[in-house]
């Protein structure tokens, strides 16, 4: 992967998401010359205001581009750092061989949505953060605390011992996601579109749940699972 490609941003949401949140991140932005629309006519107002350069080019049709500073990335180190200082219940997200750029996307933009406060990527078994999954997660990188950690085994060991909950999802399960408890602090692990988590992985949780009622049908894509109880974590969290 070029490192073109991992600074590379597409699409409105993801840009518009990032001159909101972290502008200072921006190099470039790049519009496409031939479209004059509300939608672009905003978007021009946001990166001057926010005083971000940007260019027109005849080669983008529909969709504007932006180059952003090359970030460092976290590494289980800062995890540790991030726990430590961390005060309160946290909710975190950790995926485990979650292959597809697209779905890894989807997943950071739930995490973004329902306020999960940090995501853990396996990073010798998940896609990588390419512009593919930059632009389906409309911004949701630039949001969201994010670390890569190459030994899930120290992870959850560390993780553990400072009181936080692992909890992965297994359609063979007999807990339901609604019956759980994600007031208190927890990690959900969630698994590859294919197989699930990982044996390893799933023997280190504490404990496992289930999403789907349905015996005859019981997979979700892995982003709509994500969603789905990321959202049923947020729905109880917001009661306290």
């Amino acid at each position: 992967m070029s490192k073109k490609d991992i600074n590379l941003r597409i699409g409105f949401h993801s840009i518009e998401s990032i001159v909101e949140n972290t502008p200072e991140i921006i190099k470039k932005v790049i519009l496409p010359a031939k479209r004059n629309d509300q939608r672009l006519n905003n978007l021009k107002t946001s990166l001057e205001k926010a005083g971000i350069s940007f260019e027109n080019s005849s080669k983008l049709k529909q969709e504007p581009e932006a180059y952003i500073k090359e970030q460092e990335e976290k590494n289980f180190k800062d995890l540790k750092g991030y726990i430590n200082a961390f005060e309160g219940s946290p909710l975190l997200l950790i995926l485990d061989n979650v292959i597809d750029p697209r779905n890894l996307g989807a997943c950071i933009r739930s995490a973004a949505v329902t306020g999960v406060d940090a995501v853990i990527i396996n990073k010798h078994h998940c896609a990588p953060s390419n512009s593919i999954s930059h632009k389906v997660a409309a911004g949701g990188f630039e949001f969201v605390n994010i670390f890569h950690v190459t030994n899930l085994v120290n992870c959850f060991k560390y993780l553990k011992e400072g009181g936080i909950h692992i909890s992965g999802l297994s359609e063979h399960a007999k807990e339901s996601y609604t019956d759980y408890n994600f007031i208190d602090p927890c990690a959900l692990v969630m698994g590859s579109e294919e197989a699930g988590i990982r044996k390893k992985t799933l023997e280190k949780c504490d404990n496992v749940i289930n999403l789907a009622s349905n015996s005859r049908f019981k997979s979700f894509n892995v982003s709509v699972a994500t969603g789905i109880i990321l959202s049923e974590a947020a729905r109880q969290r917001n009661k306290v």
